[in-house]
């Protein structure tokens, strides 16, 4: 098996291996500009990790914790005023496709190759999609070597099919830090 970027990539993408990735709690901060402090959201994969969960607790927005809940058992009425959450990568067009059925405002923490892909491309064309993309990749691991970009993919929060570059919460502390 040749060990190129791209097959890390594509490995990342599509096994169980790649679902292990929690979003550090900072990592909420480009969203935050975007939402209705007044409304509450639903985290849909809190069940293993509620990193999610306490960057919003942190900075005074209401989500609500899954605690280990199904997803896709899930009714308009139990996502509360939207869908925010990093999904598992592995089954990501299931989420992508899940979240648009819901009908409600979406926001998953993605790979930056999720833009592309046959299924998802259908989806985005049909539904719209915006993004939030970092400047730098989110390190998911706290050793300083991520290997991967990531970008907010938004539905219902912003206006459709536009792209918004943002700062990594993480990388402008250190810039800031070392002034």
């Amino acid at each position: 098996m040749s060990n190129t970027y791209t097959d890390l990539i594509q490995r990342r993408a599509r096994n169980k291996e790649s679902d292990e990735c929690y979003t550090p709690s900072d990592q909420v901060q480009p969203l935050l500009e975007y939402i209705d402090k007044d409304k509450t959201y639903y985290e849909a994969t809190s069940g293993t990790s509620n990193l999610i969960v306490d960057g919003f607790n942190n900075n005074g927005y209401k989500i609500v914790p899954s605690n280990g809940k199904d997803f896709f058992d899930c009714e308009p009425d139990d996502v509360y005023d939207g869908v925010i959450t990093n999904p598992p990568y592995s089954i990501k067009d299931k989420f992508i496709e899940h979240c648009y059925a819901l009908g409600k405002p979406f926001a998953l923490l993605l790979p930056v190759t999720s833009f592309q892909g046959g299924k998802r491309g259908r989806m985005f064309i049909e539904h719209g999609m915006s993004t939030l993309v970092y400047n730098n990749r989110v390190d998911f691991t706290g050793k300083g070597n991520p290997t991967f970009g990531n970008a907010w993919f938004i539905h219902g929060f912003l206006p459709p099919n536009t792209i918004y570059w943002v700062d990594n919460p993480k990388q402008n502390k250190k810039r800031i830090g070392q002034i």
